[in-house]
């Protein structure tokens, strides 16, 4: 649902923002670019914060609430609903603050998600090795399904929803991605008490620290010709 959603808002945006918002074909172009960019780039960021102090269930259920804000603000300037201001400065940053909600809320959604999943078929990691091979080809199933699911949702933004906006109106194609996403968010949230959740971290073992930690020992060494600061084993650092 996820990748329907936002693959039926990027795929057009660029005739949207030349037909509706009347810019040239550069900047439009150049404004989908870096908006896509600055999107992929953002889950390097939070997913290893998620997993050295936020809990996987909690980011999906926030970054949800994100993405759905940004999708309900973006349909209210296709819509023009009273209140999007309707000169073309305000327009145009209702636009923006809709489109870069999205980016914050897939940021936190995409890495967590998968991750979760995953999670649920850890559960079987602590019975007897004999069901090691049942408990990874559960895992194989559970990344083709998923992978299956992104390309399906994909195409399908790409082509339905692309042909929704240039022949219905760009209301109703910003509409169905929202409405996609509020039926995916009611459907996990209804699934809340079947799921494993996974503890959190312990302090040692902190992956945003780790990192940190890593790039502070690498510039170091850069910096030092190669020679290391320190030769006190506990600065040492590995990723694991």
């Amino acid at each position: 649902m996820e990748r329907f959603a936002y693959k039926g808002v990027a795929s057009n945006l660029v005739t949207y923002l030349t037909e509706v918002v009347k810019m040239s074909n550069s900047s439009a172009a150049k404004t989908v670019n870096n908006w896509c960019g600055f999107t992929s780039m953002l889950p390097l960021l939070v997913a290893p914060l998620v997993d050295s102090y936020w809990d996987r269930y909690s980011t999906i259920v926030a970054s949800s609430f994100l993405y759905l804000v940004g999708l309900l603000a973006l349909t209210s300037t296709a819509l023009e609903w009273p209140w999007v201001p309707m000169n073309r400065v305000g327009f145009s940053s209702s636009l923006f603050w809709s489109l870069y909600l999205i980016s914050l809320g897939q940021g936190g959604y995409n890495p967590s998600l998968q991750a979760f999943g995953a999670d649920q078929l850890e559960i079987e990691d602590e019975l007897p090795s004999s069901k090691s091979d049942q408990s990874s080809d559960k895992k194989s199933i559970f990344f083709q399904w998923w992978y299956f699911g992104i390309c399906t949702g994909s195409l399908l933004g790409v082509t339905i929803v692309s042909y929704i906006q240039d022949t219905l109106g760009w209301g109703l194609g910003f509409a169905i991605p929202t409405i996609a996403m509020v039926t995916s968010i009611a459907f996990f949230s209804c699934g809340k008490r079947f799921y494993a959740f996974k503890q959190a971290r312990s302090v040692d073992m902190k992956s945003f620290e780790n990192i940190f930690q890593i790039l502070r020992a690498t510039a170091s060494r850069m910096i030092n010709g190669g020679i290391p600061s320190s030769t006190n084993k506990s600065d040492m650092v590995e990723l694991e």
